[in-house]
């Protein structure tokens, strides 16, 4: 899987020890797939902030200063990622990545007041990719007394890592993401089936922030909601680890 996440992609041996930190916890449910029943790996992320956190205050744009006032709660704070792979030494054949909020959380962005809707994106092989454009996701995520140790974000100055059990369910529907960019008219769609599933995974409650100072031409980039983001640490770039 860690070949996937391109530049940047751990050492074999940095791979090894990621896998063999997360195996404990990591389960296999039952999803369904255009109403196909597959049994695929589970983990969970979520990712919390201080009471009072902006989204503003997390990364410094010189020249593009926030406006007076303006707070907006960091959004997307869940995600999920579910894979089938056949080696594990090789891409995963499939891949969901499900990112939203505790509770429920809407993947439609034309409803009105939908300001940052749910995301998700299907990977089946390398040439098809789907993504999210309806459907609801329900998340519950409940942290054990069980620490783990995860790379920070660089706009995290302290935080607390544990595991947690995320209780999931819901429906989505995707489309073609190569059909839609360049094709008119209808496009196929998948529809992803979650009924009511456990996995484990990882809380990550930052205790304290530190701004980010960007570049000019940069791109705030926080890790939850960034779905490309959230693609690499799925694939093996960050390093976690458990302690017992």
């Amino acid at each position: 899987m860690s070949q996937a996440g391109g530049i940047g992609s751990p050492t074999t041996t940095e791979a090894d020890a990621t896998f063999s930190a997360i195996a404990p916890v990591l389960d296999k449910v039952n999803v369904t797939i255009d109403g196909t029943s597959q049994g695929m790996y589970a983990l969970g992320l979520h990712e919390t902030f201080p009471p009072g956190t902006c989204d503003e205050a997390l990364f410094l744009v010189p020249i593009s200063p926030p406006e007076p006032g303006v707070c907006t709660p960091p959004p997307l704070i869940v995600a999920i990622i579910l894979w089938q792979t056949h080696s594990a030494m090789q891409p995963p054949d499939r891949m969901i990545l499900l990112v939203g909020e505790p509770g429920t959380s809407n993947f439609d962005f034309t409803v009105a007041g939908n300001d940052f809707p749910a995301a998700a994106i299907y990977y089946d092989g390398p040439n098809k990719i789907w993504e999210s454009e309806s459907g609801t996701l329900t998340s519950q995520v409940t942290a054990t007394s069980q620490t783990c140790s995860i790379v920070l974000p660089p706009y995290a100055k302290s935080a607390n890592c544990n595991i947690a059990t995320f209780g999931e369910s819901g429906s989505v529907v995707l489309t073609q993401f190569e059909q839609s960019t360049t094709i008119p008219g209808p496009h196929p769609t998948v529809t992803i089936g979650i009924p009511s599933i456990t996995l484990h995974g990882i809380w990550l409650a930052i205790t304290e922030i530190q701004p980010v100072p960007l570049v000019a031409n940069a791109t705030p980039s926080r890790l939850l909601p960034q779905v490309a983001t959230l693609l690499r640490v799925a694939l093996g770039r960050s390093r976690i680890s458990i302690q017992r």
